[in-house]
């Protein structure tokens, strides 16, 4: 997985047209596969349909600033 994970850095790098320095390059691969255990992890606990939330969020619009 080493070598996929420095190409999926590269990849997303590039599409970000991010510059990503070789000081920072093996800090940013090693969070990269903690981040792919830790979903891996998160994705193979089992849930039911109770486990959802149910939460939604609904925006309001911001008060206008002429009614004060």
């Amino acid at each position: 997985m080493g070598q996929d994970m420095e190409a999926c850095v590269d990849a997303q790098c590039a599409l970000l047209g991010l510059a990503l320095g070789a000081e920072q390059r093996p800090g940013v691969i090693r969070y990269l596969q903690l981040a792919v255990g830790m979903a891996a992890r998160v994705m193979d606990f089992p849930l039911a349909p109770a486990d959802e939330s149910g939460n939604t969020f609904t925006p309001v619009a911001p008060p206008d600033e002429g009614a004060r």
